[in-house]
């Protein structure tokens, strides 16, 4: 979903669907009768209770969900950035040749991740680059043997976070993919609809009391409908995973680089 996209639901939710169901309150009111609604006000408000609690449940359910969704993919972003920066650190006690390999393709991939592949997730893709430098990045480490057991300590320490690097990248890649189901989305845009239109047939003395009511609960299911829709993609929605992470393991790499060299 694009910008434009989710901006425009985010006004039809935020804006159209109270306007529209103060409209439909209105029109409610003229057509049944003020007095007609109010007789009814204690049954409607009992069920109206029901739907409510059980709506409630259903949308901070799903809100809960997909936040945590999202947080995952923070973290594992984190971690995916935290474990090229070991990397690196952890071939300062290879020889220089294979230091400087390493360095130079912990750098080439986390550059492509940042230029090439954080566009590509946002329309659902990796990168074909980002994949080659990653398997690079592999060959370096089946092409070096250890040469004293300093450097194989440091070795096997660098093949587990590598692995680890691997199983991390797939879990960021998997999560371009994730999103609320279609049918909870069913679920949730049916039993708003049901809940708002609960709220028309009440009958209030006060119409602006009424109409005012029925605006604030439209607002409320339609915030946090915004908030699901903002949060379900985590690198394509409104609200995105940023690859800060990935820019510090260059800015990392950059200046322990430049710090050897002048050494």
């Amino acid at each position: 979903m694009s910008n434009f996209e989710a901006w425009l639901w985010g006004a039809l939710l935020l804006v159209v669907l109270p306007v529209l169901s103060v409209g439909c309150a209105l029109v409610v009111r003229r057509v049944v009768g003020n007095e007609v609604l109010a007789r009814h006000n204690d049954v409607a408000g009992f069920i109206y209770a029901v739907v409510g609690v059980v709506y409630a449940v259903l949308l901070g359910f799903s809100a809960i969900i997909v936040w945590e969704q999202f947080r995952q993919a923070e973290e594992g972003v984190e971690q995916e950035a935290n474990e090229l920066a070991d990397l690196y650190r952890n071939a300062q006690v290879f020889p220089p040749q294979v230091r400087a390999q390493i360095a130079a393709r912990v750098r080439a991939y986390t550059q492509l991740v940042v230029e090439k592949e954080w566009p590509a997730m946002a329309v659902g893709k990796s990168s074909p680059e980002t994949w080659q430098a990653y398997n690079e990045l592999w060959r370096t480490y089946q092409e070096f043997t250890p040469q004293d057991d300093h450097q194989h300590t440091w070795y096997t320490e660098s093949i587990e976070r590598l692995n680890s690097l691997g199983d991390q990248r797939r879990m960021r890649l998997l999560s371009v993919r994730s999103g609320v189901p279609k049918v909870i989305w069913a679920v949730l845009v049916g039993a708003g609809v049901v809940t708002i239109g609960f709220s028309l047939f009440f009958g209030t003395r006060n119409i602006r009391a009424h109409a005012l009511m029925t605006a604030c609960v439209a607002l409320t299911i339609g915030a946090v409908l915004f908030s699901i829709l903002a949060l379900e993609h985590p690198f394509a929605g409104i609200s995105r995973v940023d690859p800060d992470a990935f820019h510090q393991v260059v800015e990392i790499v950059d200046m322990l680089s430049q710090s050897e060299a002048a050494q």
